[in-house]
């Protein structure tokens, strides 16, 4: 679905006005993964859309076994998460120099990568990781509950 920019604006600013669970589940996914990574150092993986170029969802690996997806949700089996969440058929390593290339200008309908949404997003993807330390690090494999 094609939105004009002023619409992706909109959405993307209610996004921000949403919950936590919200934000990182349905537009700032990649904004957590970073976060991640760049905490923890967890590789990061990324589920294809089932339209082309397009991304369903970027979370990261802890691995294990069985391995986990680690995302704002905390630890959830991975073949879980990839294949019964998202219908994934693949879930593809990439580097944080790949992640930061699905960080666009909203008028490229990609991933926002607006300094805006990025700088508030990320703040709170900071906070809601250091809440939930124990489980993030790995301390406590579990899932948070929204």
């Amino acid at each position: 679905m094609n939105h004009c920019l002023q619409d992706r604006i909109r959405l993307h600013k209610e996004l921000l006005a949403c919950d936590d669970v919200h934000l990182f589940t349905k537009g700032a996914c990649h904004i957590f993964a970073l976060a991640l990574h760049e905490r923890f150092k967890y590789p990061i993986r990324l589920i294809p859309g089932h339209v082309s170029n397009k991304v369903a969802h970027i979370y990261c690996q802890f691995a294990g076994s069985p391995p986990y997806a680690v995302d704002a949700l905390g630890f959830t089996p991975e073949d879980h998460r990839v294949w019964k969440d998202f219908s994934g058929t693949s879930a593809p390593f990439i580097d944080r120099t790949k992640l930061l290339q699905f960080f666009q200008p909203l008028s490229e309908e990609a991933m926002c990568g607006e300094e805006w949404f990025v700088r508030a997003a990320r703040q709170r993807a900071d906070c809601r990781i250091e809440k939930y330390v124990d489980v993030f690090s790995a301390q406590r494999k579990a899932q948070i509950s929204p």
